[in-house]
């Protein structure tokens, strides 16, 4: 029985062990067991477990199927390992040891941009994949078109100012997302987005 590919949509998840090597630009691809789909060209978000935060959005630059077996110190190099014996025993740490026939996908990546602050999965699954700042920007530009409270204005203009870590060191997460709720569905019913 042939395992059904895993689809890579909205954001693909990565071990927080590697946040500093791809915000470096030293982890360039990520090798997952077994058959992933994703499209070059695409855009998504990269989400470190376990503490589900997107730290960058990134452009798919290239999708191959290769078996273990096939696994090159260049493929090690690219995904932050000194050569392939490194790689592969890292990859049997994470899915069980792996043999030479067994596949793996390997998806590469550049960053298109970095979150200094990071960006709670859930919240961009709340606002549809539409960042806290694009939020807030939109609100603050179409203003006289949508009416919130002071306080939510207050703290969206906070995150356009200053960055979404600010405004939570100030507000608090929890206002800091329902501001953000609010402004996405005031701007998504006057048809903004």
């Amino acid at each position: 029985m042939k395992r059904k590919s895993v689809q890579i949509r909205k954001f693909m998840l990565i071990d927080s062990a590697y946040k500093s090597r791809i915000l470096r630009g030293d982890k360039v691809t990520t090798i997952r067991y077994g058959d992933y789909e994703a499209k070059p060209g695409s855009e998504i978000y990269l989400v470190i477990t376990p503490s589900d935060t997107a730290i960058a959005k990134v452009r798919i630059t290239r999708v191959e199927k290769k078996k273990v077996k096939e696994l090159t110190n260049e493929d090690a190099r690219l995904d932050g390992f000194s050569d392939v014996r490194e790689l592969v025993r890292e990859l049997s740490k994470i899915y069980g040891e792996l043999y030479g026939d067994d596949e793996v996908t390997i998806i590469g990546f550049e960053v298109i941009k970095r979150f200094e602050d990071g960006i709670p999965l859930k919240w961009l699954k709340g606002l549809n994949y539409r960042e806290p700042g694009e939020i807030a920007r939109l609100y603050l530009e179409n203003k006289e078109k949508v009416n919130l409270s002071r306080e939510t204005d207050f703290i969206l203009r906070r995150i356009y100012n200053e960055g979404l870590g600010r405004a939570v060191r100030t507000f608090g997460p929890k206002k800091v997302q329902q501001a953000l709720l609010k402004a996405y569905h005031v701007l998504y019913g006057a048809g903004i987005i």
